[in-house]
């Protein structure tokens, strides 16, 4: 049968221990939540599992050329799901959903398959020296900044920055020189250069240093004034506008998120204290952990949301530091596999899709 003949078995096995892992740590981390949409979200959770794992091995007899055809459909598809949610959608200031009927989707996480999928299509349609021109670069950042956009929108910032995440090893995939990524890469280096709250006081020093340095290690190496007075240009404008976007832009949430993130500790009782919590629930659970069901910050909720954002706390917990390694073990065994595959596969679409979605689980 075509389906034991081109499936990789090792690959399959990991993904399902990963699977029923999740699963069961989800139900172990709503079991004594008084909510009762909280204590089922694992029956939802292995719902979509088994729902996710029959697509999967329905792909395996659909023939190579409709995937690549129906790439820009599909992507069509994503992006008008996206839209429908800003519309439509219910939820938080962090994350929205369509209702259809019982069912609640997050069209973000269809949209980031989509994308990849997408993207795979347009790279694998260029040449080498067309992706090493500014046109071909382009075409590839809007594949990838329109679901950005429209998810920024929601707002739903964490998940729209992983979209950015495939973009640049799909490209060097697909033949773009290092040099050319670098020229690309170095205003994303100037917005971290600028950020401010990231090095106290320092940002002007550390993005002015970088400035200077990339622009005479450019200019050194490709001798053309126009492509260095471009960069500067780029970079300084890069940089500016992420100081205008996070006194102007960010909500406040957003900007709580980032210096939580940074500096837990500036606010213990406030916006710091599900990260400390999930470290101290972490840290907690020794090496072998406290057992199944087992976890005191879980169970007495210390750890908000503990079933969705902070589930890798729960497994710290009651399966210990043994537990958490063997989850990093099993996703450093796919993204591997995935990378793998990519570097086997004669198909260059599909070799491209491996990568992406490698990159994507990286994220």
């Amino acid at each position: 049968m075509r389906l034991f003949r081109e499936l990789d078995f090792l690959l399959l096995a990991a993904t399902l221990v990963t699977v029923l892992l999740g699963v069961t740590m989800i139900y172990s981390a709503a079991f004594h939540s008084d909510s009762t949409a909280v204590q089922n979200a694992w029956d939802k959770q292995a719902k979509f599992a088994f729902f996710a794992l029959a697509v999967s091995l329905a792909i395996v007899y659909i023939p190579d050329k409709v995937i690549y055809s129906i790439a820009h459909p599909l992507y069509l598809f994503g992006l008008l799901s996206l839209l429908a949610v800003l519309a439509w959608g219910t939820g938080d200031d962090a994350a929205r959903w369509l209702r259809l009927g019982p069912l609640r989707l997050q069209p973000s996480e269809l949209a980031k398959i989509t994308t990849i999928i997408a993207l795979a299509r347009y790279l694998s349609d260029c040449t080498t020296e067309r992706i090493n021109k500014p046109r071909g670069f382009l075409g590839a950042l809007c594949i990838s900044l329109v679901p950005m956009a429209l998810i920024v929108r929601q707002p739903d910032l964490g998940t729209a920055i992983s979209f950015g995440a495939p973009l640049f090893p799909m490209l060097y995939w697909a033949g773009m020189r290092k040099l050319f990524i670098f020229l690309v890469v170095s205003p994303i280096i100037s917005v971290i250069c600028s950020f401010e709250p990231l090095w106290q006081g320092a940002a002007p020093y550390i993005f002015a240093t970088f400035i200077i340095g990339s622009t005479a290690f450019i200019h050194l190496l490709l001798g053309r004034l126009w492509v260095t007075i471009t960069m500067i240009a780029v970079n300084l404008s890069a940089g500016l506008i992420t100081v205008y976007l996070w006194d102007h832009f960010l909500r406040q949430y957003q900007k709580d998120r980032i210096m939580t993130f940074l500096d837990p500790e500036s606010d213990r009782l406030g916006s710091g204290w599900n990260i400390i919590q999930s470290k101290i629930a972490i840290g907690s659970g020794g090496l072998t952990g406290k057992g199944f069901l087992g976890g005191t910050q879980t169970k007495y909720e210390f750890l908000p949301a503990a079933h969705t954002d902070f589930i890798f706390s729960v497994i710290g917990e009651e399966l210990g530091f043994v537990g958490a390694l063997v989850v990093l073990a099993l996703f450093f065994f796919i993204i591997t596999r995935a990378l793998q595959i990519g570097a086997m596969v004669k198909n260059r679409f599909y070799s491209l899709i491996a990568i992406g979605l490698a990159s994507m689980l990286t994220f």
